[in-house]
């Protein structure tokens, strides 16, 4: 039986007070390489508005800052503590005035690869 994970957001803090305007940065700590079934991971915004098109659920935890996802025009906007669900298939920009922290969790974990994607904005090439 497996054993649980421990991820420690300190480990990429620098990357998140490094960040520069425009940017973003996402860590994907749960992927297929130790989960059969779902993804999770961190975000980080910095004054950005990334467009995506969805080939996965995701659901989506603000831990700080202000979070804003835009899809069919129509700004779902959520603070620290707030969550949302994005049903895949949807066409969407994530965003962030100032910065911002995301926690993520997607189905299937294998999204990436589904969608047949060798490259994600702000994902490192060794976390694709």
């Amino acid at each position: 039986m497996a054993k649980p994970l421990v991820f420690k957001r300190a480990d990429i803090q620098h990357r998140k007070d490094n960040l520069e305007d425009g940017g973003t940065y996402i860590k994907p700590f749960v992927t297929v390489r130790n989960s059969e079934s779902m993804a999770a991971g961190i975000n980080f915004l910095k004054n950005a508005s990334v467009p995506w098109d969805l080939t996965c659920d995701e659901i989506i935890f603000c831990q700080e800052g202000n979070f804003r996802l835009i899809c069919d025009g129509e700004a779902y906007t959520i603070g620290p503590g707030d969550m949302m669900l994005v049903p895949k298939g949807n066409q969407i920009r994530y965003e962030a005035d100032g910065e911002c922290s995301i926690f993520y969790a997607a189905y299937p974990v294998n999204w990436k690869q589904l969608a047949g994607l060798t490259h994600v904005p702000g994902i490192d090439p060794e976390d694709m």
